[in-house]
């Protein structure tokens, strides 16, 4: 099958970069800005489209890598070209294929495609893509090619329930996007110590690679180390009388979640003073 882009960013570089060296036929790019087009269409040795309609006519599945705020926009403007047999797909990982609406009556099916990995460098970032899963969902009626098509890259797949994509996003956003911002809170405790901001970040990074590499190589359960799981009500209060109290609810409902590990962990273990410490349910 014959690919097109609709957007040239850091999604529509990588993925068209990534289809090209595993050879799967790209057509081109179009986009707003003529010049990422171009740009892109170098990079993948592809065609630059000036117009939409013939990247359409050459294509079979049309990927569209805009923006999220974008993409029904762009089903607007192209729901009206012969679509019939056509593959439409966005690569949003928090909106469903119906935001293709009434796209029954064009004779083109809707999928969405979503690749779990951060897209941060447009000429880079395809070259790590070998390691993440997609995510599928969307008709039944090429659902078994697009998840092949994918498969034969070396990626492994998850088929989504349509109306689980926003449960689906969350699980994506709080191991990337909120994890950051807790390295960032542990940082910024370090700084408030006298470390220098820089060396900050530089300090904590063995505790947190070797605590992914623990989760990877032996799950949640026995990776998990620390006061909670210790059983440590002692540590837990010196912590509540140093955090700023803006972040008091957060640590609470943390290792609360962290103290629901621990007991399948240590069911011998009576948690009860540190659930009661943590506000928790102690019946």
């Amino acid at each position: 099958m014959k690919i097109g882009f609709i957007g040239a960013g850091k999604v529509g570089f990588s993925l068209g970069k990534y289809f090209c060296i595993n050879n799967i036929n790209i057509t081109g790019y179009y986009s707003k800005s003529s010049s990422s087009a171009e740009e892109a269409a170098e990079f993948t040795n592809s065609k630059f489209y000036e117009t939409i309609d013939p990247l359409i006519m050459d294509s079979d599945i049309i990927f569209i890598t805009t923006p999220d705020d974008v993409v029904f926009e762009v089903w607007q403007n192209i729901k009206y070209f012969n679509l019939e047999g056509k593959i439409i797909c966005h690569t949003s990982g928090s909106l469903s294929s119906k935001i293709f609406s009434d796209i029954d009556n064009s004779g083109a099916f809707a999928y969405s495609i979503h690749p779990m990995f951060p897209f941060s460098d447009k000429f880079n970032t395809y070259k790590h893509l070998k390691s993440c899963y997609f995510s599928i969902e969307g008709s039944e009626k090429y659902l078994l090619e697009i998840k092949n098509l994918i498969r034969s890259l070396g990626n492994p797949t998850l088929i989504i329930d349509q109306d689980k994509k926003g449960l689906y996003h969350l699980a994506n956003v709080t191991v990337s996007n909120l994890v950051l911002s807790l390295v960032s809170k542990g940082c910024e405790y370090l700084v408030q110590c006298g470390v220098d901001r820089k060396i900050a970040l530089s300090s904590l990074m063995p505790l947190i690679e070797n605590n992914i590499l623990n989760l990877k190589e032996k799950g949640f359960i026995n990776a998990l180390t620390g006061p909670v799981e210790r059983n440590d009500p002692s540590t837990l209060k010196k912590h509540l009388d140093a955090i700023p109290l803006g972040d008091l609810n957060l640590y609470k409902n943390l290792s609360l979640s962290l103290l629901n590990l621990s007991k399948q962990k240590h069911p011998e273990k009576d948690y009860k003073k540190i659930e009661k410490f943590l506000g928790g349910n102690n019946q």
